[in-house]
């Protein structure tokens, strides 16, 4: 189909402008490496970015990095060692990761330089509890979260309010001169929210945590109350801070601003118009998807060729009913709702890690027969969309988009294809 397939390759070009490969190297020409380099790593690209490094640096640098499973078969890069952990939900090796990278920030001496490689899924994958509070509690509190509805940040208020290396505390532990590189997957690029922020001073407070839980309904847990309104030094946490004011220790490499860019760049424009929705856009999927398709109509009477562009990261609220998919699918699934198999219009939507949801799928595509061809199979679909099961809505259509580990993380991309109608 050559609509899916010009849109699949501008995802393609997208995820390729945010690869290690490509982004890194200019930001490590000015590092220091004649005393050696460790190198610490968490996140989804973590294994990329090691690799980036040890290339240029070779065996100057060692380390440990820490990935989610199944996204390499290697125990190490040169001298720098692999570890994996679960994501979205944290496991034992989270724990066991985040007890040996905190080591070894804490052995670095203090000559050597530490380059800190931060991208998406980091939260999970590095995870040490505050004193007084266990795995399974902070697990526990971590998948409500999930299914909250919660905002990104406010997810990560909480994560660095329970952890021993969120919220800057990892760089803490570090005796010398630190350069934090990241591969941007939250909306604004704050670098205190991105894999929440383990080289960043935290603004958040305990406070500021408990009323997230509150806000989305929790049910309490003792030990996690009397954490959260602990003062900070009865929490064991330095008042005092190694980070400058402004922070100055963080470059964002890649973001998903650049990587629409790059897509729009691929396209012929003589032949589309091009519109950026908003390269940070947030909210339901739903109701971004109904925002959407009014503005893909409106546009369709122009009867000009257009292509209609966005990114961020969109949220999907779940409940007892909640079946298998994640935001970019439930988004498609209720944009084919709204547009009703409008003549000429198709869409893609996708996750640039290759993993939206609960699944391990990037995202999915429709166009104007979507709907026709679901009522073939009998597939209802408002009654999909209710459930939040877009993954078994689109998977018997074959209009999932599977593109494995991408080793690299800058939020959704999403693109809406109009087509001149005669």
């Amino acid at each position: 189909m050559k609509t899916k397939k010009f849109l699949q390759n501008l995802f393609e070009v997208a995820i390729n402008e945010s690869l290690p490969s490509v982004c890194m190297p200019k930001h490590l020409e000015n590092i220091d490496a004649s005393n050696g380099l460790c190198v610490i790593g968490a996140g989804k690209a973590a294994v990329d970015m090691a690799n980036t490094m040890h290339q240029f640096f070779g065996e100057k640098c060692y380390g440990t990095v820490v990935t989610r499973h199944g996204y390499t078969n290697n125990l190490s890069i040169g001298r720098i060692k692999i570890l994996t952990a679960g994501h979205p939900i944290p496991d034992e090796g989270s724990i066991e990761a985040g007890k040996e990278i905190l080591a070894l920030a804490h052995s670095v001496p203090k000559d050597v330089p530490v380059v800190f490689l931060i991208s998406g899924g980091g939260s999970a994958l590095l995870s040490l509890p505050i004193e007084g509070v266990s795995f399974a509690e902070k697990m526990q509190i971590n998948k409500f979260l999930l299914a909250s509805g919660a905002s990104i940040d406010e997810i990560n208020c909480v994560r660095k309010q329970l952890s021993q290396i969120k919220g800057g505390k990892l760089a803490e532990a570090v005796q010398g001169e630190f350069y934090t590189l990241i591969i941007s997957d939250v909306v604004g690029d704050d670098p205190a929210t991105i894999a929440s922020g383990p080289t960043v001073k935290d603004n958040t407070t305990g406070e500021q945590a408990l009323n997230v839980l509150t806000k989305y309904h929790w049910q309490p847990i003792a030990s996690v109350e009397k954490v959260l309104l602990a003062e900070p030094v009865k929490k064991g946490i330095s008042t005092q801070s190694i980070f400058p004011e402004p922070i100055k220790n963080f470059t964002i490499m890649a973001n998903a601003r650049q990587s629409i860019d790059k897509a729009i760049s691929s396209v012929d424009l003589a032949k589309w118009k091009i519109k950026v929705l908003n390269y940070d856009e947030i909210g339901d999927a739903n109701k971004v998807a109904a925002e959407h398709a009014k503005i893909a109509l409106k546009t369709q009477m122009l009867n000009e060729p257009t292509l209609l562009f966005s990114g961020g990261e969109l949220t999907v609220t779940l409940d007892k009913e909640a079946g298998h998919g994640g935001p970019n699918q439930q988004y498609m699934l209720a944009l084919a709702k709204e547009l009703q198999g409008a003549k000429g219009i198709s869409a893609l939507a996708c996750d640039t890690d290759g993993v939206d949801g609960n699944q391990d799928v990037a995202g999915a595509f429709i166009d104007e027969t979507t709907i026709k061809r679901a009522q073939d199979k009998r597939l209802l679909l408002e009654s999909y969309l209710k459930k939040n099961n877009s993954f078994n809505f689109f998977e018997p259509l074959g209009d999932l988009i599977i593109t494995g580990p991408t080793h690299t993380n800058v939020n959704d991309f999403r693109v809406i294809m109009i087509e001149a109608v005669n």
